[in-house]
């Protein structure tokens, strides 16, 4: 270990450990928001999903992406939360959406579904994000 990476890892644990309460408090509040941003778009998916055979997809779906797209979004977030709320939106949709998509593809679901499901789920995800961090800039949460 170089005295660079020690130093790294001081600043990172001074950054997570020694936080003001109030900013850990606007970082689980801004979990909450993205955790019911994917809620209701995996309810939005499971009504699409719901409307033909065609669509079906087994249970466990909906949980791992409830599970994965909270922890994905999350992160995503945090990294661009700086941006205009239209530029957060837009790339937290994409990145959610695309990671989300290429894990279904590797699970072996047919190359046309997870197409489909990657326009349909990046045109639900889209709006509900932008009014999730709508409820986030107004409450100034991403401040800090």
């Amino acid at each position: 270990m170089t005295w660079m990476s020690l130093k790294s890892f001081s600043e990172i644990y001074l950054t997570l450990f020694m936080m003001p309460k109030a900013k850990i408090k606007n970082l689980f509040l801004i979990f909450l928001v993205i955790f019911a941003t994917i809620l209701l778009f995996a309810f939005v998916d499971y009504l699409l999903h719901s409307m033909s055979e065609e669509y079906a997809v087994p249970p466990r779906y909906f949980p791992n992406k409830i599970l994965y797209g909270t922890i994905y979004g999350f992160i995503i977030f945090l990294l661009v939360r700086k941006q205009s709320l239209f530029m957060k939106s837009l790339l937290f949709s994409m990145v959610v959406d695309v990671s989300l998509q290429t894990r279904y593809f590797l699970e072996g679901y047919p190359f046309g579904f997870v197409f489909l499901f990657l326009i349909l789920h990046f045109l639900i995800l889209l709006p509900v994000s932008w009014a999730f961090f709508k409820l986030i800039e107004s409450r100034n949460l991403d401040s800090f």
